[in-house]
């Protein structure tokens, strides 16, 4: 195994601050006052002081607005199979709640029928087939449409009539169906929940990831998919008890740390986020967001919600 240089029981700062100042004009009575303003400013007599969130490369943080609402946040409702309550891009990162948009997000930055690997960190597999036939009948004939008409994708249920053709258990089943003969690598690390794929695939235990997802992403197997559910880093909890964040904050930060450098030097070429907002996966809202202020922070973005 290869070392990625920084294991889950090393400490790790968090992103700092930092002051850059100008000259304001001098008030009449030479009064010092401080009061805190919206962006990080304070006004201290004749020096104006400009906060700025800074990632942990030093980089000024993205804030949400400079991203882009793919789909406009509807609020913290539930999130399970179908429903997406939003999606969020900034380059090539999108972060969701539900992973159902993950494959529409991939197309839009990587070309499906080149060259191009996969790696998928989840609880589940997320690779269901059991209507594999039904779905492939209406899968459009060309990918290149808005986000608006992916969601509508419909199949028949042969007993509650039309529903959403791509869900969170079987986007994945469906491109590495359409596409998976030009995947040179797929990879999971998961908690093997859910129906295995059919396709040949390595698969890594949670233990080995940390310190050799580095080594994994191979540059040479590139463009990589990077597909993450924070479900994966909860686990259940006692039978009255919500699900529990069980992988520390220098773990989840340092999986994040190897995105952030793999995505800077061009070996990933799309990053997909999922919250998995639900109560009986992370512990509802409150939880997942956390978690994804943690990981997205390690990329440089301030995440947050309206």
């Amino acid at each position: 195994m290869r070392s990625m240089g920084t294991g889950p029981g090393q400490q790790r700062s968090r992103p700092s601050r930092v002051a850059v100042m100008r000259q304001s004009s001098i008030s009449k009575d030479r009064t010092y006052s401080g009061t805190l303003m919206s962006g990080f400013c304070v006004r201290i007599g004749a020096v104006h002081f400009q906060w700025m969130k800074l990632s942990k490369q030093g980089h000024a943080m993205i804030s949400m607005d400079e991203g882009k609402w793919l789909v406009p946040f509807k609020g913290r409702g539930s999130s399970a199979y179908t429903q997406l309550n939003f999606l969020w891009q900034h380059e090539n990162v999108f972060v969701m709640d539900n992973h159902r948009a993950a494959m529409w997000c991939w197309l839009q930055r990587i070309k499906p029928t080149s060259s191009h690997s996969l790696f998928h960190i989840d609880q589940h597999y997320d690779t269901r087939t059991s209507h594999m036939n039904e779905w492939l009948k209406k899968v459009p004939s060309c990918w290149d449409i808005p986000i608006e008409d992916y969601l509508s994708l419909t199949v028949a249920h042969p007993a509650i009539g039309e529903i959403p053709l791509l869900s969170w258990d079987n986007y994945l089943s469906i491109y590495l169906e359409l596409f998976g003969r030009h995947l040179n690598s797929v990879n999971f690390a998961t908690h093997r929940v859910g129906e295995r794929p059919k396709q040949e695939i390595w698969e890594h235990d949670v233990w080995d990831v940390p310190e050799n997802l580095d080594y994994w992403l191979k540059p040479e197997l590139a463009p990589w998919i990077m597909n993450v559910d924070l479900d994966y880093f909860f686990c259940d909890a006692s039978d009255d008890q919500p699900p529990q964040r069980f992988l520390s904050p220098d773990f989840i930060s340092g999986v994040f740390d190897v995105i952030a450098r793999k995505r800077n030097d061009g070996t990933i070429g799309v990053v997909t986020i999922a919250l998995t907002s639900t109560k009986d996966l992370t512990g509802g809202w409150g939880p997942a967001v956390e978690t994804a202020r943690l990981g997205l922070s390690r990329l440089g973005i301030d995440f947050a919600l309206p």
